[in-house]
């Protein structure tokens, strides 16, 4: 009588997460090792998985697997809640850079560095403003916004004063405008200021 092989069975494979069916079905296929790693269950069945479990090649490959983070934990969702918090926090970054006059340069370090001290917070890790992506939120984002909203105020106002300069920024020539303006339901006098990139010199 020829000697009955072990068969890799559904239920084997429920007990044993980590393999999948083989080339035949007294095979299984590792999955943690690198793809084509076959074993023979033939003889011992589980005892075979057992052993491959306890080798040295699976040990390794193992550690390699839980100790490295998975492809999508790289991306966030589009159009998800982590999605829409990772954007509301560049642009409120990217507001405080302009409101207290410090570099876009600045952002290359502070977006690496949120991550690093807030380690626990998936919002700090995913930003990944740097001066390139920060300059694009300010002159794509925020400074169309904030031209509209002085536009709309400004739709009711009979008068106002308008002040305006020419001056060097490096190899740009920036000309700021002031404006000025009284509006008594939003609490009294008000000021708007932008600066204009004309052209530049380089």
């Amino acid at each position: 009588m020829p000697k009955r092989r072990c068969k890799f069975t559904d239920e084997l494979q429920s007990k044993y997460p980590c393999f999948r069916a083989g080339r035949v079905e007294w095979e299984a296929e590792c999955m943690t090792c690198t793809p084509g790693t076959y074993i023979s269950i033939a003889n011992k069945g589980s005892g075979d998985l057992e052993i491959h479990m306890n080798s040295e090649k699976h040990f390794r490959n193992f550690r390699g697997e839980t100790s490295s983070e998975k492809l999508t934990k790289c991306f966030v969702k589009s159009n998800s809640k982590l999605d829409e918090s990772v954007c509301a926090a560049e642009g409120t970054v990217a507001f405080r850079t302009v409101a207290h006059h410090n570099s876009f340069k600045s952002m290359d370090c502070t977006s690496k560095l949120l991550g690093e001290m807030f380690n626990d917070s998936e919002v700090a890790k995913r930003i990944s403003s740097g001066h390139t992506k920060t300059g694009a939120i300010v002159n794509s984002v925020l400074a169309p916004h904030a031209v509209q909203e002085v536009i709309n105020s400004l739709q009711d106002i009979p008068f106002c004063g308008v002040s305006t300069d020419a001056s060097n920024h490096g190899a740009v020539k920036i000309f700021p405008i002031l404006i000025q303006y009284f509006d008594y339901e939003n609490g009294g006098l008000q000021t708007a200021q932008s600066l204009l990139f004309l052209f530049s010199l380089a």
